[in-house]
C-alpha cells in the first residue's frame, strides 16, 4: 500500500465488517491479537478500519487543505468551484467519515471509544499526544487524524425513550 495512513478503533464490541454510506464503503477487519497497535489501546476489541480508497487515507481530504480549505463546510460552500476530481473525491471521503462517524456512535453505546492513526508500519512508535473528542469531529473535519495521535470518544448512552 505505499505510505497509507491506517486507522484503529478500540471498542467494548467487536466491530468487523463492512459499513457502506451512500454508494461508499469502509472497510473493518478484526486485529490480531500480536499487532503492536494493541499498545496504544486498552479497548477488549480492535479493529483495522479503510475508507474507500482501502487504508485510512481516504478519510482525509488533504488536496482540499494544501489549497487552503480549512473545514467541511467551507468545502461544501466552494464545491462549485471545485474540479470534477476534486469534487468526486471530497464525496467520497465524507461518505467515509459519515460511515466511520455512525460506526463510532454506535460502538460509543457501550463504552468510550477510542482511535488511534499512524503511518503504515508505524504503529509501534509512541504517541504523539492523546485527545478528548466529540464523534461529530470526524465528519466535520477534512482532515480528522494526525498520524500518532490516539483520540478517545465518550460512551453515550441508549437514547432514553419519551413518555
Amino acid at each position: 500500500m505505499g505510505m497509507c495512513l491506517f486507522v484503529w478503533v478500540g471498542s467494548q464490541r467487536p466491530l468487523d465488517g463492512v459499513i457502506v454510506e451512500g454508494d461508499a464503503a469502509i472497510r473493518v477487519e478484526d486485529v490480531p491479537a500480536d499487532e503492536a497497535v494493541r499498545a496504544h489501546l486498552t479497548s477488549p476489541c480492535i479493529a483495522y478500519v479503510g475508507a474507500y480508497e482501502g487504508c485510512g487515507c481516504g478519510f482525509q481530504s488533504d488536496g482540499l487543505r494544501y489549497e487552503g480549505v480549512d473545514s467541511v463546510a467551507e468545502a461544501v460552500a466552494l464545491e462549485e468551484a471545485l474540479l470534477p476530481n476534486e469534487r468526486e473525491e471530497f464525496h467520497q471521503s465524507q461518505r467515509s467519515r459519515a460511515a466511520l462517524h455512525r460506526l463510532v456512535v454506535d460502538a460509543a453505546l457501550h463504552g468510550e471509544v477510542e482511535l488511534v492513526a499512524f503511518w503504515a508500519g508505524e504503529q509501534a512508535a509512541p504517541l504523539v499526544r492523546v485527545e478528548a473528542r466529540d464523534a461529530a469531529w470526524l465528519i466535520d473535519h477534512l482532515v480528522p487524524f494526525v498520524e500518532g495521535t490516539k483520540y478517545l470518544v465518550p460512551a453515550r448512552g441508549p437514547a432514553t425513550p419519551r413518555p
